[in-house]
């Protein structure tokens, strides 16, 4: 005897083509919701995808002390699915599904699928079925109590202000489409001191990575904040937290730009290494904590942030009258040339160091904006040397090399290799390297610059 099916999508739809195809591939091999058997659950997926047929709407087919009761091949989580392979993507369509089902097991399954899929890697869905999980979760908040709703949107901002602050993938966060959520449950005033740590680490630059700051989901966030297009509770509490922040240390936005001029050691947050130091680490003879060492030359002291790059002239004669020009001791007649004067507003950088006949090291004091090094770039360049190898040098220890200078450019960084793997970059173990020494700086600096081609930055006047 035939079994009989429920037609659960039109029959008209568009049910047996490639992209659907695709889909059930996609959904049996990257979605795993509540409890099902393997063996009846792959033909059941495809019957659904691909005919729009499933056995039964029900979680589990036959009462529950029927001996020959069994759960629905598509799972115990079954509403899931028929939301996930729909033909229509829409919270309409979804919540019209979903409204069959218990809001205790709709809860459940939300909370499943925020735990696997929210802003992680652990499973690997391709974007259309990413995009079909975000819909599904706007929808809860239609089908679910407001309490558990709010509670699970809670969640997911926290996970995403901890993967944006310890540098992990925030690709497949869905916060972004619960920000009403989000503010409820802050009105809610409970659970807060993990989201305001964050948070506060998130504002004030605490974070692993600087990079975080050109994310685009960390920029649209911060961006709804800074414009106050965010719900009045959650306001407040980022309010407060931004408040807290000595003025010198908050993030800001500029020019649709995330600017923190403070970046901090590692030293000064990494609650390890607090603890590892113990009660005498704010000792004078402490020197784990110690500022970055004192730069060759330098004029007043160590710096937190610099702006480095090696001047290249074209003759060790104009290299010598940079150096003169620079260092404030005009000597040669060549060191007065108009061209050469344009370095005069930079005289008595914070480093200056002859690398060759014709190339130097210099370093200025310089904020993490994108400001950075543009003038005295500008400045080496009108004076007739090549640019090479910009790049800002962090109190942390990281090295930044900078793009776009240029008049107009955008301005960009990206990470350096620590002076171990300047000469491998792709070695793994010394990703998070940390550049403590001048000479150690400079070894990046020239690795850099041999792959710059001559000329790039800029050239002798003629």
């Amino acid at each position: 005897m035939a079994q009989d099916f429920i037609q659960i999508y039109p029959p008209d739809a568009a049910l047996r083509t490639e992209a659907r195809q695709q889909l059930y591939t996609d959904l049996l091999e990257n979605v795993e919701l509540g409890e099902f058997k393997k063996k009846t659950f792959a033909p059941a997926l495809k019957r659904l995808c691909l005919e729009g047929q499933i056995e039964s709407r029900d979680e589990r087919i036959g009462a529950l002390r029927d001996p020959a009761g069994r759960i629905n091949p598509l799972g115990t989580y079954v509403h899931a699915y028929l939301c996930l392979a729909s033909p229509v993507v829409s919270e309409e369509a979804f919540a019209a599904i979903l409204r069959h089902y218990r809001p205790q097991s709709l809860t459940d399954m939300a909370i499943e699928l925020v735990r696997y899929f929210d802003g992680t890697r652990l499973r690997h869905p391709g974007p259309q079925v990413f995009l079909r999980m975000r819909c599904l979760v706007r929808t809860l908040a239609q089908v679910i109590p407001a309490t558990s709703f709010q509670y699970l949107c809670g969640d997911m901002f926290s996970r995403f202000l901890s993967r944006a602050c310890h540098d992990e993938s925030l690709d497949n966060c869905m916060v972004s489409d619960c920000w009403d959520g989000v503010d409820q449950f802050v009105g809610m005033g409970r659970d807060m001191e993990s989201i305001h740590t964050l948070a506060t680490d998130l504002f004030s630059g605490k974070v692993r990575q600087p990079a975080i700051y050109q994310d685009s989901h960390v920029v649209l966030f911060c961006t709804r904040y800074f414009q106050r297009q965010l719900g009045p509770h959650l306001l407040a509490l980022l309010d407060a937290v931004y408040q807290a922040i000595l003025a010198g240390q908050r993030l800001r936005l500029e020019q649709g730009v995330l600017v923190v001029k403070h970046i901090p050691r590692r030293e000064e947050w990494d609650d390890d290494a607090d603890e590892a130091a113990g009660d005498d680490s704010a000792g004078p003879g402490n020197s784990d904590s110690a500022q970055a060492p004192a730069l060759a030359d330098a004029s007043s002291g160590p710096i937190g942030t610099g702006f480095f790059c090696l001047a290249r002239s074209a003759t060790p004669a104009h290299s010598r009258a940079v150096e003169n020009t620079l260092r404030g001791t005009v000597a040669q007649p060549e060191s007065t040339a108009p061209h050469i004067l344009a370095l005069a507003p930079f005289a008595g950088p914070e480093a200056l160091q002859r690398v060759d006949a014709t190339t130097l090291l210099l370093g200025w004091e310089a904020e993490f904006a994108p400001e950075a090094g543009r003038d005295a770039a500008a400045a080496c360049t009108a004076a007739g040397c090549q640019v090479l190898a910009p790049a800002l040098w962090l109190e942390s220890g990281e090295v930044l090399h900078l793009h776009g200078l240029g008049p107009g450019e955008p301005w960009r960084f990206s990470r350096a290799h620590g002076a171990n793997s300047a000469n491998s970059a792709t070695d793994k173990e010394d990703d998070d390297a940390e550049v403590r020494e001048l000479p150690d700086l400079l070894a990046v600096l020239l690795a850099r610059a041999d792959g710059e081609s001559p000329g790039q930055q800029g050239a002798p006047p003629r």
